[in-house]
């Protein structure tokens, strides 16, 4: 069977789209398919690939190809194939084979010419070396000692100093903090907040694009992230997480994280001023119990077999 997997990932968008897909691409490996990968990005993002092991192919016609699997709507309108599947976030109107979003409020959405809807965090895409640390390895102790914070493959709106930046004194922390592949600090702001945070008595830690970032939240008692995929490996690794709207696609499912109580936080990121970023970063750490509660819940949401339900439903499509 010849099959194609196409997203792209860059300092503007992230590399949340290229991150989901390679769970996809490693559950076809393992049952003998050889997927070409297109990922269209720069240099950064050939790098980030050949780390794992992932050898891309240049983007070419996939019209002759048996089963193209897409991430990302603008790639998608441009893609043919025999069988089309679209792993999406908003709602699409597109004529697909299988549509997955594993979004919590994916059954909000509209498919309408979809043949397959594989929709909600029964189909969470995690890769094999978050799932490799086994369901709930994050144990966290009561009070929060140790952090990760996490803004994505690049944080587009630093986040991240802005973080470090709140944090109160009061209850000094381990923090670990990650760096994706493609963040930048032109202007040395992530310096400065580091700077702050350690002069507020916090041990801050800067780890650039890890080779496994799972380490990192499974050894935390919780994290700071954007609401993007990083929210399902900690789900799924049992670190309860504030989280917020950094990008458009992640303001629905981080409101119905919030309701569902599986996140604190949810609030969109232009819409929060310094003040109440850190009453919620406060009032997070230092709410012992609403953070175990937190954990619960979203422990409960994420199973680990989202990938191999992907790729069994997919399959079966003729």
């Amino acid at each position: 069977m010849k099959i194609a997997v196409r997203a792209s990932a860059s300092h503007a968008i992230g590399f949340g789209h290229v991150a989901r897909v390679v769970a996809v691409v490693e559950e076809l490996r393992a049952r003998a398919l050889a997927p070409q990968i297109m990922f269209d990005g720069d240099a950064t993002l050939a790098a980030w690939a050949a780390a794992r092991g992932l050898a891309l192919a240049p983007p070419t016609s996939t019209e002759d190809f048996d089963l193209v699997i897409v991430d990302g709507p603008h790639l998608l309108d441009a893609t043919r194939a025999r069988r089309l599947v679209a792993i999406d976030d908003g709602g699409t109107a597109a004529r697909v084979d299988v549509v997955v979003n594993h979004n919590v409020h994916a059954g909000d959405l509209a498919y309408p010419h979809a043949r397959r809807r594989l929709l909600g965090r029964d189909y969470l895409m995690l890769r094999r070396d978050v799932r490799d640390k086994g369901r709930g390895a994050c144990t966290p102790r009561a009070r929060a000692t140790r952090v990760v914070l996490s803004f994505g493959g690049s944080d587009p709106p630093r986040a991240t100093a802005r973080v470090l930046r709140a944090l109160a004194a009061e209850r000094p922390l381990d923090l670990d903090v990650i760096l994706g592949p493609g963040y930048r600090d032109d202007d040395g702001a992530l310096e400065h907040a580091v700077a702050s945070a350690t002069r507020a008595r916090h041990r801050v830690t800067i780890y650039r694009a890890p080779a496994d970032p799972a380490v990192l939240f499974v050894r935390a008692d919780a994290a700071i992230t954007s609401a993007g995929g990083t929210l399902g490996e900690l789900a799924y690794l049992g670190c309860p997480a504030l989280a917020f709207a950094i990008a458009p696609d992640q303001r629905a499912p981080a409101r119905e994280l919030t309701k569902l109580g599986a996140i604190a936080g949810g609030q969109a990121w232009p819409e929060l001023d310094d003040d109440a970023l850190a009453l919620a970063v406060r009032g997070f750490l230092t709410d012992d119990v609403a953070r175990g509660a937190i954990r619960d819940v979203a422990l409960a949401s994420a199973d680990g077999a989202g990938p191999r339900r992907i790729v069994d439903a997919i399959l079966q499509v003729h």
